[in-house]
């Protein structure tokens, strides 16, 4: 049921653009496949490894649909994979301003803020060597913590232990920010 809904809410929020253009050259049906075509070619890309392909498939389908969050949640997965933390918080963040309720992009952008987390915390440990004790043990044992949560799901991905009831408000996206 959850998935029929998804896939009329999909093709709702394409749908929409398209009765504006009815006027246009090209007909609403046309612009409807080359819709899809387009996200065909994005999701293949991404499966495929051709990130470059992807990224610039989900930013033109953002640009014509800036409205849809599955776009924009698929164009953080690429980022991820491509190694952009902050370009893929800032999709996710922009996924959750349009499904506040996207349980996938509050997973997938506390496993980034979890991962930039631990980074700034082994830096912090490295910068305090010999300096400042207390902190170099601080910071380690933060860094400990943070992997410790990492290893506590079986999935491939680590896995928050607890989620809050109620999310915190989603801040504006800084820039723009999508996965099959």
């Amino acid at each position: 049921m959850a998935g029929r809904l998804k896939r009329a809410r999909v093709f709702f929020a394409m749908a929409m653009p398209l009765a504006s253009l009815a006027g246009c050259a090209s007909s609403p049906p046309a612009l409807l496949k080359a819709t899809v075509d387009q996200q065909r070619q994005a999701d293949q890309a991404y499966l495929g490894g051709n990130l470059a392909q992807a990224l610039s498939g989900y930013q033109a389908l953002t640009r014509v649909y800036p409205q849809n969050a599955d776009f924009w949640f698929r164009m953080g997965n690429v980022y991820v994979r491509m190694e952009r933390p902050d370009e893929a918080a800032d999709a996710y963040r922009h996924t959750l301003q349009i499904e506040p309720t996207h349980a996938k992009a509050w997973h997938n952008l506390g496993i980034i803020r979890l991962r930039q987390a631990e980074a700034a915390f082994a830096q912090s440990a490295q910068s305090a060597a010999g300096v400042d004790a207390p902190l170099q043990r601080e910071s380690a044992g933060m860094v400990h913590g943070i992997a410790v949560l990492g290893t506590a799901s079986t999935a491939a991905t680590p896995v928050l232990p607890a989620v809050p009831a109620t999310p915190p408000p989603v801040a504006a996206a800084a820039s723009t920010g999508s996965q099959p």
